[in-house]
């Protein structure tokens, strides 16, 4: 749960904490690079792209944090831009009033696929940091193959066999 609220927090936790700086330092950098590239109403936006928003929440606290601050930034929550953005349910003088309120807040393409893409993969890194860190609890905080390099043999599947 730590690990799936602040990136690294779950290794840290288990006296990784070096490794746990690793896993913040990367996710993070990615997961603010693309909050920064793609503005905060559409880059974290399930209303927009469900399979992306999916994998961003592999970044759990941060997605979170981030759709409240998108929903609370501009006076026009997650389901109303993405309606402005899609161009849909609204009078041409009302769209293009809305697009005039959002652009300071919004990226278009090719930003926002860019932003996109750097959110989902800091979420799914950091789904591997979490199975990583259940992984190592699991094993007193060891690598999952510390049995096989503690007896001194090959790693199974080698050339032994």
């Amino acid at each position: 749960m730590l690990a799936w609220l602040l990136p690294g927090a779950g290794h840290f936790f288990l006296g990784q904490r070096g490794l746990g700086a690793v896993f913040f330092v990367a996710i993070s950098f990615a997961y603010g690079t693309g909050l920064a590239i793609g503005g905060v109403k559409t880059s974290i936006n399930p209303y927009l792209n469900r399979w992306l928003f999916l994998a961003e929440l592999g970044a759990g606290g941060y997605t979170t944090a981030g759709f409240l601050l998108g929903n609370a930034v501009g006076g026009i929550n997650a389901r109303q831009t993405a309606q402005v953005v899609h161009k849909e349910g609204f009078d041409p003088a009302e769209q293009r009033r809305l697009e005039d309120h959002l652009a300071p807040y919004v990226s278009y393409y090719p930003e926002s696929d860019v932003a996109q893409i750097y959110l989902a993969a800091a979420g799914l890194l950091n789904l591997l940091a979490i199975l990583d860190a259940l992984a190592r609890a699991q094993t007193g905080g060891l690598p999952v193959f510390h049995h096989e390099t503690a007896a001194g043999g090959a790693p199974a599947g080698g050339s032994d066999q």
